[in-house]
């Protein structure tokens, strides 16, 4: 590959690949609901197609879930392998009363495009996807590459997993490029050192039969919500302490210079309330603040359902109330033994005449920790810092990927966990977007970095 002539196609190729980044983001691949199965299975083979198109090697790996989108091109011997990950499939877009443009329709607003999936992270793996492809108009990557694009981060799947475990022996990779971040601070490049872990639940009362008259069985009928309302009530304090007994036994704290690390990015609570749009910040005040955001454990309510919600009025005691709750872990709690915990408080809660049922939704995924003293994250740090003009900082995420513990243990190569969304680019929330300066500038760090590997 000849650097400057990848760098220049790169430039001078903007146009389309913003038109094929909007093309990608036009497919509504929610892998959470089954509508949308085919639109994920569409979203894989837009990118296989592409793959092709470009001379890699790619197919489909096939299971109980959404495809996995496998390319490689092992065109450079003797040179490293590089293996990046990415997935395809989004959250669902609701509510959609507050998108000022459709989330599935790519619009431009002042330098961004609003859509759904754009920052998470259909626009990360497609950057590279276009760096790869300026790489090979240039004579071809510098090192050897493999790409594996999952479509069920989401929401927890076993294809991706189930493929890792199989065929990790026949996986041979240098180092692994875990493409699914963002920026903390404004221009400011990361390194991401650790992933909070999660188990995500369904929690489920039941009471009578059938949905009652709430004026004929008021009183006495024991009613779901009521029992969830006082069950959720039970799960926290109003300090933000989580009380599931042993919850905090196994928490492990920052290092005293990882800490004073992260005070030195600059970000404060302030920064904080104005991304988020809240008037005021919560959880365990004791802690500093981006403490409590990347590496203390937390239980949250996302979604209560069940009786009448619809407009007006219905008089009814229901027969079920159900709340969707996850936990996002840190080292060294157990997923297993923190769900174990929370199932057994969450029944001990039950009122009489209530039934409570706990299921856990999509695999566990524990906390992960990743080093960055070897030689990839030291030539991503330099990459970075040659588009970015800044040098990285190094700081953890309050989010989960969990494959990434798949790859620990299947591939045994090092990490490098980063992205390249801005702050505040909405993932998981209405008006989602990505600023497109910061997308062509993913483009040219995976072309350098690809360039930088070849030396190490």
């Amino acid at each position: 590959m000849i650097l400057n002539q990848a760098l220049e196609i790169a430039r001078e190729s903007r146009p389309q690949a913003e038109a094929d980044y909007f093309d990608h983001l036009r497919i509504p691949s929610i892998s959470a609901l089954p509508q949308h199965a085919a639109d994920c299975r569409r979203a894989a083979e837009n990118l296989l197609r592409h793959f092709r198109r470009i001379g890699f090697d790619a197919s489909l790996v096939e299971g109980n879930g959404h495809p996995t989108v496998r390319a490689e091109w092992m065109g450079a011997p003797g040179k490293p392998v590089l293996t990046v990950y990415g997935h395809y499939d989004v959250q669902p877009p609701d509510p959609l009363e507050l998108w000022e443009s459709p989330p599935f329709q790519p619009t431009v607003r002042e330098g961004k495009v609003y859509a759904r999936g754009a920052a998470d992270s259909k626009g990360n793996h497609f950057a590279c996807l276009k760096a790869v492809e300026y790489a090979m108009a240039a004579g071809g990557p510098a090192v050897n590459l493999r790409f594996l694009i999952e479509g069920e981060e989401e929401g927890g799947g076993s294809v991706l997993p189930g493929f890792l475990e199989r065929e990790g022996p026949n996986l041979k990779t240098d180092f692994v490029l875990i493409d699914d971040g963002s920026f903390a601070v404004e221009g400011h490049p990361d390194l991401i050192t650790g992933l909070r872990g999660i188990v995500y639940t369904e929690v489920e009362v039941t009471g009578p039969a059938v949905d009652l008259h709430s004026g004929g069985f008021g009183g006495v009928a024991p009613n779901p919500f009521n029992t969830l309302a006082h069950l959720i009530a039970a799960l926290k304090d109003r300090a933000g302490h989580v009380k599931v007994p042993g919850f905090y036994d196994e928490v492990a704290r920052p290092s005293a210079a990882e800490l004073a690390s992260w005070e030195r990015l600059g970000i404060t609570e302030q920064h904080l309330l104005e991304e988020t749009g809240a008037p005021a910040l919560e959880g365990e005040l004791e802690y500093p603040v981006l403490e409590r955001r990347w590496a203390r454990p937390t239980l949250d309510v996302h979604g209560i359902r069940g009786g009448f919600t619809g407009e007006g009025t219905k008089t009814v005691i229901p027969a079920m109330a159900t709340a969707k709750i996850s936990m996002r872990l840190v080292p060294d709690q157990d997923p297993v033994k923190v769900y174990e915990s929370f199932a057994a408080f969450c029944q001990s809660l039950a009122t009489p005449g209530t039934r409570v049922a706990v299921r856990m939704i999509g695999p566990p995924a524990p906390p992960v920790l990743c080093g960055t003293d070897h030689a990839g994250a030291r030539a991503a740090a330099a990459a970075f810092e040659a588009v970015w003009g800044q040098p990285v900082g190094y700081l953890r995420t309050g989010g989960s990927i969990p494959v990434t513990i798949d790859f620990q243990r299947a591939l045994g190569a090092p990490m490098i966990i980063t992205g390249f969304n801005q702050p505040g680019a909405g993932a998981h929330s209405p008006n989602e977007h990505m600023t497109l300066e910061y997308f062509h500038r993913g483009t040219e760090f995976l072309i350098r970095y690809l360039d930088e590997l070849a030396r190490v």
